[in-house]
């Protein structure tokens, strides 16, 4: 076994021997077999955020184009792959969860946005901590006799205050952590969403189209993929981009900017009660573009 002092002095045993990276990335297209409510929550996300999934695409094929760029010889390094491999569970995890979007599935949305949050922030984190993601290669895939296995290894990490300090991508894990778990609240509002005082009109295994559910959950990836692009840009020793990729993210984030502050969009603010409580407000809530707009406070 490796002690710690010594670890700091080793480079992992592994050398980065192929990275094999999509020549660019598209949405996937409408699933086959959807119920009636689920196609035509396709038809209408298509048609009413035409411009978030736009972005979204254009967001994540720069993603793959710039991730190719850790594949030249210079960059080619077992830190590299650390970010690398962090950023592809990101990648996969904020693209599946645009297509439950689409299809109208939001609650089942809320945990990959989570997952993904935790992938962005996980690599952060490695920018200050290089050595958690070296200590655990040093050790792996060794032969563990007494479970007759080869020993990965959990390698335990989490980037809990890189989401702390991000005011960008905090207020969404949050949200996101408390509507993917069975809080009566999001439960309602998922299943009874038109739901009041005097009545409790519950569909179940909703499928139907919500305006403010897809709005709201679409801008938080499109969020994620900018801060994503900007950890990337921040890089550059591990991902050596072409200066016209690195232009065109630029531009990619200023226009994910613009579009996540017009001011009819469905958002969610962190809010303090009275109390002291930090609480979830979601502005401009409601199911159809023609609805008046609601403020809900969970």
């Amino acid at each position: 076994m490796t002690t710690n002092g010594d670890m700091h002095a080793l480079e992992p045993p592994q050398r980065v021997s192929g990275m094999r990276v999509p020549e660019g990335w598209t949405l996937s297209g409408k699933p086959e077999g959807l119920s009636a409510a689920a196609a035509d929550a396709w038809r209408q996300s298509g048609f009413l955020l035409g411009e978030e999934l736009r972005r979204l695409e254009a967001g994540f094929d720069l993603e793959v184009r710039i991730a190719a760029s850790g594949y030249t010889p210079r960059a080619r390094t077992m830190g590299m792959a650390a970010l690398a491999s962090l950023w592809s569970r990101a990648l996969l995890s904020a693209s599946d969860a645009v297509a439950l979007v689409r299809r109208g599935a939001y609650q089942s949305a809320a945990p990959l946005i989570r997952q993904a949050i935790e992938h962005v922030a996980a690599q952060a984190a490695l920018h200050e901590e290089p050595d958690a993601f070296t200590h655990w290669a040093i050790e792996a895939y060794e032969r563990n006799e007494e479970a007759r296995a080869e020993e990965v290894g959990l390698g335990h990490f989490f980037g809990g205050e890189a989401i702390a300090r991000d005011e960008a991508l905090r207020p969404i894990y949050r949200a996101a952590g408390d509507l993917g778990r069975p809080n009566f609240g999001p439960t309602a509002l998922f299943s009874a969403a038109d739901a009041g005082r005097q009545r409790y009109p519950l569909v179940f295994a909703d499928e139907a189209f919500h305006l403010g559910w897809a709005q709201l959950l679409l801008g938080w990836l499109v969020r994620i993929d900018a801060s994503q692009l900007h950890l990337a840009l921040h890089a550059p020793g591990h991902f050596p981009a072409a200066q016209e990729l690195r232009d065109e993210a630029v531009a990619h984030v200023r226009a994910c900017e613009a579009l996540l502050a017009a001011d009819d969009r469905c958002r969610l603010e962190e809010h303090t009660d009275a109390e002291g409580r930090r609480r979830h407000l979601i502005d401009n809530f409601r199911r159809r573009p023609g609805d008046a707009p609601k403020r809900i406070l969970l």
